[in-house]
């Protein structure tokens, strides 16, 4: 390596010589195809109204949550410091990619995952909530924010409005 590199002196930086990428840095583009392979497929049964797919619509909603919430640890291990990371949250420049990204990220995750995830498995959270006892039966209404209305007209409310979300 060392004779190939005499070659090149004066032709590249220091830092160029190796390249710097872990196996962490490469697993992030990774899980968040994941996320994206996963979201595709839960669209094209709520958006095309693919048939073949609609056994698999709930569960790849689950599964691109799932891998979206841990998109982001390869990328937190790799930082030499990773609670510096909430400072582009806590002072974000708008010029910074890094920063920019994880506000979109984070949007997508609250607004168009978890609400679409909400809309869809809401009827499910009220029926536990009806079953149940105690401090379950709290938590499960808390999840459904306190509401118990699963008729056919607020079923059809949150298809329409879980529809547009994903649009």
């Amino acid at each position: 390596m060392e004779s190939i590199l005499y070659h090149v002196q004066g032709f590249m930086y220091p830092n160029e010589v190796e390249l710097q990428w872990s196996i962490l840095i490469v697993l992030y583009p990774f899980i968040t195809g994941l996320v994206a392979g996963a979201f595709i497929l839960a669209s094209l049964e709520r958006v095309f109204n693919v048939e073949a797919v609609k056994p698999t619509y709930r569960l790849a909603l689950l599964t691109a949550l799932s891998f979206m919430l841990v998109a982001p640890l390869p990328l937190q291990l790799h930082l030499g410091h990773p609670e510096r990371s909430l400072e582009m949250y806590l002072t974000p420049h708008t010029s910074s990619a890094m920063a920019m990204f994880g506000f979109v990220y984070l949007w997508y995750l609250m607004v168009v995952l978890v609400l679409e995830i909400w809309l869809d498995y809401r009827k499910d959270i009220v029926l536990l909530a009806r079953s149940t006892t105690g401090w379950t039966q709290k938590l499960y209404r808390a999840m459904a924010l306190w509401s118990d209305n699963i008729s056919e007209r607020s079923l059809e409310i949150d298809d329409k409005v879980g529809r547009f979300i994903t649009i």
